[in-house]
């Protein structure tokens, strides 16, 4: 049979490599490449020698239990670590909800859309989001449907989210996808009236939000800390989401639901046809690393790493492209969005770019419709040196200006 006869479903016929990961193999592996790409934590993030340690305790205590087969809803101790946590830190309903623990939180949101989303469904996103749950959503013959987004606020317009959803009398809007906190790509975070506001509009229309909150824990400039969307949750519409891969490793493959019985239950259905259950390993080793170890101090210490290079960067940025582009300065996070001038061509400059060795994720990557943000790109500034930061930054002002557009002069 030759490739051209295979019958592939449909639900996986419009989906295409995730651009990420494509480019991923060809900058991360160049060793002459300032990275300002990926969600990568930096080096200096992980707790080695504990984790050594604690490797070495668990094989002595658990061996037996991690390599057998586990429960697919996880490991009980980790599952009550994280309620309690949630319930303390971020005033969580634990006793109406449950925790599933998933393999990454890629997994989260691909069970979530596959016990909501049916084919020709739509979930509603923002404009620039995760372009991993893009490509989860129409996995399952769903459409993803960006909002415009109100950098002011840093929400989604929430006029149009009520329009939009008072206009769907077929009831074919299953969900909105959230990153309310550190947005990715932008880096903002949605104020607490937004918030509020949001929650009663999908309240209104019955419709189920799925927050997702990967970087949440990682707060830099001391701003007050904002309620999460489920913390406003009543009625059980929100699915809480929430990683290990920021704040301890992504090849944990560590991820976590809080979500409403109901769902719970079929959650655990649908994780049991993906892969029965997480990675036992590192389950009992995150689980030890909590109970032995002050989990609170380890994240003060990323605070304390990334905020040093956030500055770097924003200080980088305001000394050496403030005449090509304007930039979005975060409050915590892994990311910082940046919007080319008119007159620099998007074109000219991703070219010169290259030629100068530096990655960036450019806009329409991380978008909904995968076009109409050529202007915009997102810096990452966990991974890379503070030096790389800054000749970085330096190489993207070379870039612009080899890029920008000359004015013609009236004779």
């Amino acid at each position: 049979m030759s490739v051209s006869n295979y019958q592939f479903a449909t639900r996986v016929s419009n989906l295409m490599p995730n651009p990420l990961r494509e480019q991923a193999k060809h900058i991360q592996s160049a060793d002459d490449y300032i990275k300002l790409t990926y969600g990568y934590p930096s080096e200096q993030a992980f707790p080695i020698e504990k984790l050594a340690t604690l490797s070495d305790k668990i094989y002595r205590e658990h061996a037996v239990d991690f390599m057998q087969y586990g429960e697919s809803e996880g490991i009980p101790r980790l599952r009550e670590q994280i309620k309690e946590r949630l319930s303390q830190y971020q005033n969580l309903d634990v006793e109406n909800n449950d925790v599933l623990i998933t393999s990454g939180s890629t997994q989260g949101m691909d069970l979530v859309f596959k016990i909501f989303v049916n084919e020709g469904d739509t979930v509603l996103t923002e404009e620039q989001t995760f372009v991993g749950a893009v490509n989860a959503i129409k996995s399952y013959g769903g459409n993803a449907q960006g909002l415009p987004f109100d950098m002011i606020n840093g929400c989604i317009d929430t006029k149009v989210l009520a329009q939009t959803l008072a206009a769907d009398t077929a009831h074919k809007i299953k969900l909105l996808y959230l990153i309310p906190t550190f947005q990715n790509p932008v880096g903002t975070s949605m104020s607490l009236e937004k918030r509020q506001e949001v929650y009663a509009i999908c309240q209104q229309y019955q419709v189920m939000i799925y927050e997702d909150d990967p970087y949440g824990d990682l707060i830099y400039n001391n701003i007050e800390t904002i309620p999460k969307i489920k913390a406003l949750d009543t009625s059980g519409l929100v699915i809480y989401a929430g990683s290990f891969s920021k704040i301890l490793a992504p090849g944990s493959r560590l991820g976590y639901l809080l979500a409403p019985k109901a769902v719970f239950d079929r959650l655990v259905l649908v994780k049991q046809v993906a892969d029965s259950f997480a990675n036992l390993y590192w389950q009992y080793l995150a689980s030890q690393l909590i109970d032995d170890y002050d989990f609170n101090e380890h994240i003060d210490y990323l605070r304390q790493i990334y905020k040093v290079k956030a500055e770097t960067m924003v200080r980088a940025l305001r000394q050496y492209v403030s005449q090509y582009m304007t930039f979005v300065e975060p409050d915590g996070g892994y990311f910082i969005s940046v919007k080319l001038n008119h007159d620099i061509d998007p074109i000219l400059f991703y070219d010169a770019l290259d030629r100068y060795h530096v990655g960036v994720i450019p806009g329409n990557i991380m978008s909904a419709a995968g076009q109409g943000y050529e202007r915009y790109f997102r810096l990452n500034f966990t991974l890379p040196t503070e030096e790389e930061i800054t000749v970085g930054i330096e190489r993207l002002a070379q870039a612009a200006a080899t890029a920008r557009i000359k004015q013609q002069t009236a004779l």
